[in-house]
């Protein structure tokens, strides 16, 4: 990600109003189960054999208690009983069972497994098209919990939840039938208690979704929390911090355990109602039976059938009761994951793309307007133009709209007014690897990652050859410090390039940007981490390299601007001059900038 140059220059963050705290962009949308329901449909055949393996284990299961209940009464009663045939139904029914409930945790987790892993390459493509302009002042811990928790939350509704909801309803439906065959009033006693028992956590659903939703939240604060502390551990540790961030920490993890806590009560109160409807329900099914075998209306033999019914009515509600138990957690974690999938992109794609120019091609900004916020222009008709061949050095303060410059040249975002155009093509006619194969930039905060030199250098070409990377890392002086590492390119450089310095890292980026062989390269502060001489190397290196090359470069080192072929100097968002150096040294805005400069950068290194 290009560097900003102050608070007022750098992307923004999301408004108050854009979601709860840790929502994703957009904030929670209704409806958001709902919307992920379909993701199923994509794997109909492992849906279909969980539904199947549901409906046939809960059949099988009714079937094996109706029959030993039969058994029972017959006993009971003393008619004949045909024990060699009902032993041998009952025991395929066990195997039947037995095997399907196998089967059952097989499929209804493949299913799952397989959706969470569409689910996470959804929330992939979200957060890459929303990148960066959507997502500054995201934390990456907060979109980790997304992509990685909230996604494994949904677990439970695709493997344990759809179809066996629809299962209840078949398996409800079947016995209230044939409880009703067996005593017409007792399916008229039993099904409202066993309605109450499956919408009692639908009467407690704001409770859980305001539950479910502290506990996600929180959660993602702990995490991106966490993953702070980690990357920041050098400073936390040089600044003394440590103890206050531990403390933080533990104010977290409490701020947690206490919505556990409340949502535990809350679900432990749904227990204790629908198991006490169901013991009522129980014994009014009892009360029926015995009613009925008294009245001569249920045959006594039946008697235990019809309980094992009741209960075939009463199982699948508290089985959606169960259910329903996770539907706060379940709405929370969708809440977060459909408020990234809904939200706007950065940019929009072209409808009809067009061809990169080939070779590149001048960069020309037309009257470019842009603001990160309505009534807060950043920038306000610039107009530039950086041709083959030319290296341009893009000056001014801090905050004037140099790495707007940047970002609008990458396209993460697009111009409100005006167009920018390589090689006369508009920018966004041009599909996005088109893009990306036409204008590479080295950033000032470079991002290496786990690998070695070689691998980071490979980023934006991965089929290129040893000999290929060799070139790239000798041009970017690379070679000049891998030499005397212990494997060369191909050493580790650590989490983030821990193992090498700022000036290194800045090679290595060079080096990447390089090997591309865009024709169109923005240098964001790059050098500000290098020494004089390695400077003035590498700019040898890209002059050398980069004939037909069109070079943005964003500058405060007053070597760095000397060095350029043209310099271009905004101020508040404008163009107010553009020439070679000596022609604008003793102009303003830029001898202003000039005499911020040490003494020994104003006597000015010699031109190229």
């Amino acid at each position: 990600m290009v560097a900003t140059d102050r608070a007022s220059d750098a992307l923004p963050t999301a408004p108050p109003s854009a979601g709860a705290a840790g929502s994703p962009p957009g904030g929670p949308r209704p409806g958001a189960l709902r919307r992920l329901l379909p993701a199923v449909t994509g794997h109909s055949d492992a849906f279909r054999a969980t539904l199947a393996a549901n409906l046939v284990g809960q059949l099988a299961t009714v079937g094996a208690a109706a029959l030993g209940a039969w058994l029972v009464g017959r006993a009971v009663t003393g008619g004949p009983t045909p024990v060699g045939t009902a032993a041998a139904a009952l025991g395929g029914l066990v195997a039947v069972i037995a095997a399907v409930t196998w089967w059952e945790m097989l499929v209804s987790h493949d299913l799952a497994y397989r959706v969470l892993a569409d689910l996470r390459l959804r929330v992939y493509d979200a957060i890459t098209r929303l990148v960066p302009g959507r997502l500054a002042g995201r934390r990456s811990g907060d979109l980790a919990t997304v992509a990685l928790s909230d996604v494994e939350t949904l677990e439970w509704l695709f493997a344990h939840t759809i179809a066996q909801l629809i299962t209840a309803a078949v398996v409800l439906a079947a016995g209230t039938a044939l409880a009703a065959s067996v005593d017409p009033w007792l399916p008229a006693v039993v099904l409202p208690l066993a309605g109450l028992v499956a919408v009692a956590p639908w009467l407690l659903r704001r409770a859980a979704d305001r539950h479910g939703a502290r506990i996600r939240d929180t959660t993602a604060g702990l995490a991106a929390d966490v993953v702070d502390t980690v990357q920041g551990l050098r400073e936390l540790t040089v600044f003394g911090a440590l103890e206050r961030r531990r403390a933080d920490l533990a104010a977290r993890t409490r701020q947690l355990g206490r919505a556990q806590r409340a949502n535990a009560a809350r679900a432990g109160l749904e227990t204790a109602l629908v198991d006490t409807l169901l013991a009522v329900a129980g014994v009014a099914a009892l009360l029926v039976v015995v009613d009925g075998v008294r009245r001569a209306r249920v045959d006594p033999a039946l008697g235990p059938v019809a309980v094992v019914l009741a209960g075939t009515v009463l199982g699948p509600a508290a089985q959606v009761a169960l259910l329903l138990k996770q539907a706060g957690t379940l709405r929370a974690a969708a809440g977060r994951i459909d408020a990234l999938l809904g939200a706007p992109a950065a940019v929009t794609a072209p409808t009809r793309p067009v061809p990169a120019p080939t070779g590149g091609g001048e960069v020309v900004f037309d009257d470019v307007h842009f603001g990160y916020l309505p009534g807060r222009p950043v920038l306000r008709g610039v107009s530039l133009t950086v041709r083959p061949g030319e290296t341009v050095a893009l000056v001014g303060a801090s905050g004037v709209g140099k790495s707007t410059c940047a970002h609008l040249l990458l396209r993460f975002a697009d111009p409100t007014a005006g167009r920018i155009t390589v090689g006369g093509v508009d920018l966004r006619d041009l599909a996005d690897a088109e893009l990306r194969r036409t204008v590479t930039v080295v950033p000032q905060d470079v991002h290496l990652f786990p690998g070695s030199i070689a691998d980071n250098i490979r980023l934006g070409r991965p089929d290129a050859t040893d000999a290929d990377v060799r070139l790239a890392a000798d041009a970017a002086q690379v070679s000049a410090f891998a030499s005397g590492l212990p494997d060369g390119l191909d050493t580790p450089v650590g989490e983030r390039g821990a193992t090498l310095s700022g000036g290194q890292r800045a090679r290595v980026a060079v080096a990447r940007a390089l090997l591309t062989g865009a024709p169109v390269l923005v240098l964001d502060e790059a050098v500000a981490n290098l020494d004089a001489r390695t400077e003035r190397d590498l700019s040898r290196a890209l002059a050398a390299t980069g004939s037909g090359r069109a070079t943005l470069v964003i500058a405060h080192r007053l070597s760095t601007i000397v060095r350029a072929d043209r310099v271009v100097v905004l101020d508040s968002g404008r163009v107010v001059a553009d020439g070679s150096f000596d022609s604008l040294r003793e102009r303003e805005p830029l001898a202003g900038l000039l005499a911020d400069q040490p003494a020994r950068h104003r006597q000015g290194p010699p031109r190229r």
